[in-house]
């Protein structure tokens, strides 16, 4: 893990790390990739796991389910303009589509069109 890798952190979210051992020795400074001015936040290293690749299977934070379909979007809030990158399964993704706009940076090598559809 670099400065400037993107990384997934809790709950889903994609965030870029933007120093080590700013704090602690084992914590890392991070910056939202939707939002690179928003307020930094802290955490322990060893709680990021590397962005998903191929058909890596996930944990969807939105539904806790293991699934290989997986894509990595920014979403944003129609109402506050909020944005927040996030990694969700394909069954979320369609659901958070109701009330948020959402730009796709990537999905699972087994995303299909189907599985993207309202």
């Amino acid at each position: 893990m670099t400065v400037g890798d993107l990384t997934v952190a809790d709950g889903g979210r994609v965030v870029r790390i933007v120093a080590i051992g700013e704090v602690r020795d084992d914590t890392a400074t991070l910056a939202s990739a939707a939002d690179p001015d928003a307020e930094r936040e802290y955490v322990i290293t060893r709680w990021l796991a590397p962005m998903p690749t191929g058909a890596d299977v996930i944990t969807c934070m939105g539904c806790l389910w293991d699934t290989h379909l997986w894509t990595d979007a920014t979403h944003i809030n129609r109402w506050s303009g909020h944005r927040m990158r996030l990694i969700r399964c394909a069954r979320c993704y369609v659901d958070l589509l109701r009330v948020r706009d959402v730009i796709l940076h990537a999905t699972s090598t087994t995303i299909r069109p189907h599985h993207l559809e309202r």
